[in-house]
């Protein structure tokens, strides 16, 4: 078994009081994805694959190791008929979907009680442990994007706009069904996986984000909160034409600030309106840095960023990039503030 990192137990309040704006008694720490090389270090064995495919019980017992604050349950839908490939770097890509054809994008199935299912599974195996479930769901765009793939949706964007607008309003219809079954299983949050920006900028003007997102976002939002469960934006791209939109739309927290973003300056932004996970630089300070290197850096952005509304992690994933040292230096580090 490998070395315990010291760090204190899951504690779902504190994640989800920063997601409230509130300050935790101590500081929480999120990750959307550990993959599996890292995971396997951390518990001194084999597991299944990365956190969207380990087992439950290895899920929660890496959590613990770590003293994460949420695991991630994944609701199913238009991701699932996702293809992947590798790419140099061994992280990997989405290069294609399930749906070859507008109409066969339109009649992708979706089952809520999947959803259900999976969330439930994850709550029944967190509660005893500590940690928060979040439901993380297709987002309005990037599920349509996934089922034709990139290339095929950038063309009908512009050849078939109305069959994009349509799968838009479909993708939001089961996403509001997504939530309604969360909210049955017991989930304390919801994540909207939302890649419309890349390291340049949206994927396609702000206006047409406006047209083609944002309704689907707000009504994804306004039936989480009534449920009372908070609601995450995840996108991986540049937040400076996402950060109004995810404002206008009610989101509690954004997550996370990537590496092509000047964090001082997102923050400067977000503070008081927002809540905000992930800004420890994956691509230099996590990946290259020394240990002391990370330890700093959680020490900087907590001293800078928080303690309100603020969740400590990597402005990414763990990937298997991540030396193990590394990892165990930005939970050290955490434990340390707490």
């Amino acid at each position: 078994m490998a070395r315990q990192s010291g760090r204190r137990p899951p504690d779902r309040r504190r994640f989800l009081e920063a997601l409230a704006g509130r300050t935790p008694g101590a500081p929480p720490v999120f990750e959307e994805l550990i993959e599996r090389m890292p995971a396997e270090a951390m518990l001194g064995r084999s597991v299944g694959g990365d956190t969207r495919e380990m087992d439950p019980s290895d899920y929660l017992a890496l959590v613990t190791t770590l003293g994460v604050d949420a695991v991630v349950a994944h609701t199913g839908g238009w991701l699932s008929g996702g293809r992947y490939e590798y790419a140099s770097d061994r992280s990997r890509h989405y290069v294609g979907g399930s749906a070859a054809t507008g109409d066969e994008l339109l009649r992708e199935p979706f089952d809520p009680a999947e959803a259900r299912h999976n969330v439930g599974r994850y709550v029944s195996a967190a509660r005893d442990v500590g940690p928060a479930v979040v439901a993380w769901l297709p987002g309005i765009i990037t599920g349509p994007a996934i089922a034709l793939g990139y290339e095929a949706f950038a063309l009908a964007l512009h050849d078939d706009p109305s069959l994009i607008a349509r799968a838009c309003e479909v993708q939001t219809d089961r996403t509001v069904l997504a939530v309604d079954a969360a909210a049955e299983a017991g989930a304390d949050a919801i994540a909207l996986g939302d890649d419309i920006s890349d390291s340049t900028g949206p994927m396609m003007a702000p206006e047409r984000l406006r047209d083609l997102w944002l309704p689907g976002a707000r009504a994804v939002v306004e039936r989480a909160h009534g449920f009372s469960l908070p609601v995450m934006l995840h996108c991986c791209g540049h937040l400076g034409a996402i950060l109004p939109l995810a404002l206008e739309a009610g989101f509690d927290a954004i997550q996370p600030v990537a590496g092509c973003n000047h964090v001082s300056e997102v923050m400067a932004d977000a503070l008081g309106r927002i809540a905000v996970a992930g800004t420890i630089d994956v691509g230099s300070v996590l990946v290259r840095g020394t240990a002391e290197d990370v330890a700093a850096s959680v020490r900087e952005h907590w001293q800078s960023y928080g303690p309100a509304g603020f969740i400590l992690g990597s402005n990414h994933s763990i990937s298997d990039a991540v030396p193990s040292g590394n990892l165990r230096a930005l939970v050290a580090a955490v434990a340390e503030l707490s």
